[in-house]
């Protein structure tokens, strides 16, 4: 029994979520409908029909004008003026153009070398002094092989870190486009599709406004 009370209770708020979802094709039919019921109840007459059918195609020209607008405006695409005034610059002149080049040159070398000291037994070598040249060749080895890895362990980090940070920019730039796409085809193709619908009623209201008039009398 409570949930049923509290299910009525929160019905008010559900439906008038359901209600906003629908609030662009409402508000579509709702200007139609007054053009309707202006032109054709309360005037009656074939002037009144007419110009109500024209206030339409206008606003329908207009809606869909700026959900164009608004969608080139998001994919960053030049206007028809911009497009117009881009080509009237290439228009060819009488005169020849006089093209000027200009260059420049750097060289830059870079030279990077690590010295070794290889120990030797020396000239009269003994054991001790070749146990001695050994250990310190060894431990050259050595430490030559921990520069090594440390320095393959470094670029290593910093490959991984940049493989992370390119596939954290390309999501990015995916999860962008994708809100692009979706705000174009719920705003700027849904507000077009909308001045088309008025359009087309005020194409038919200014068409045969007498025999409209005809349906109501």
């Amino acid at each position: 029994m409570q949930s049923i009370g509290t299910h009525i209770i929160h019905w008010p708020h559900r439906a008038l979520a359901w209600l906003m979802r629908a609030r662009l094709p409402m508000f579509t039919a709702l200007v139609v409908m007054l053009a309707l019921a202006a032109s054709l109840f309360y005037w009656q007459t074939e002037p009144s029909v007419r110009i109500s059918g024209l206030l339409l195609q206008v606003l329908g020209i207009a809606a869909a004008a700026i959900g164009i607008r608004d969608t080139r405006r998001m994919f960053g695409k030049p206007s028809f003026l911009e497009q117009v005034r881009a080509w009237l610059k290439t228009m060819p002149g009488l005169k020849p153009r006089t093209v000027s080049a200009s260059g420049s040159a750097t060289l830059s070398m870079s030279a990077s070398a690590k010295a070794h000291v290889w120990r030797g037994a020396g000239a009269d070598p003994t054991l001790e002094s070749r146990l001695s040249a050994a250990e310190a060749n060894l431990d050259e080895l050595y430490k030559r092989a921990n520069a090594a890895e440390s320095a393959f362990d470094a670029h290593v980090r910093a490959s991984e870190q940049q493989l992370r940070e390119e596939v954290g920019a390309r999501k990015e730039a995916d999860r962008q486009l994708h809100l692009k796409i979706e705000a174009a085809s719920t705003d700027g193709l849904h507000l077009a599709a909308v001045g088309v619908v008025w359009l087309a009623c005020g194409v038919v209201m200014s068409t045969v406004p007498n025999e409209l008039l005809s349906l109501v009398r």
